[in-house]
């Protein structure tokens, strides 16, 4: 246990315990001109697989036809999988995609990726550091989400006795 969490003990505070790491592989399949399921839920750090079906096609991020540039890869005969890796950038957020050959025709899907699984994470880098309590400090005293980690309405001290409980060394 860390000098910051042997603080945040013996102030009394209830603590949330940091979560175990999490790591899954999702499969879509391209079927026709649709991706199925065509909406998944993810963690940061689990990984993506689409998996060709038939036809050519891409798997291509972004929204209505406009890639973002997050990913791109060809399914086809020659290229049977491709696989992302959901970075920590991504957590809170729903990532769009389409298949650029197909995305006029309603060949799309989106990967909701969930907030970070460490209390106290902030900035979704799945390590609680310098930067999120930066973050945290600038919401003192709001109900200000995620840095109102425990949920009461405010950010206060007990939220920081979560976040210095989740310390990353």
């Amino acid at each position: 246990m860390s000098h910051i969490q042997t603080l945040a003990k013996s102030l009394g505070l209830t603590l949330l315990l940091s979560s175990a790491a999490h790591s899954a592989v999702i499969t879509i399949n391209q079927i026709n001109n649709t991706f199925a399921p065509d909406s998944v839920n993810a963690q940061v750090g689990d990984s993506i697989v689409w998996v060709w079906n038939g036809g050519s096609h891409t798997v291509t991020s972004g929204l209505k036809c406009t890639p973002n540039g997050l990913f791109d890869g060809d399914l086809s005969l020659f290229t049977q999988t491709f696989t992302w890796v959901v970075p920590a950038s991504s957590a809170g957020t729903t990532i769009p995609y389409f298949c650029s050959p197909h995305c006029f025709g309603g060949q799309e899907g989106s990967i909701i990726v969930a907030q970070a699984a460490v209390p106290g994470d902030l900035d979704g880098d799945g390590l609680v550091t310098g930067s999120d309590l930066a973050q945290f400090l600038s919401a003192w005293g709001t109900a200000s989400q995620p840095a109102d980690i425990n949920v009461d309405g405010i950010v206060d001290g007990l939220d920081l006795a979560v976040l210095l409980a989740n310390w990353s060394v």
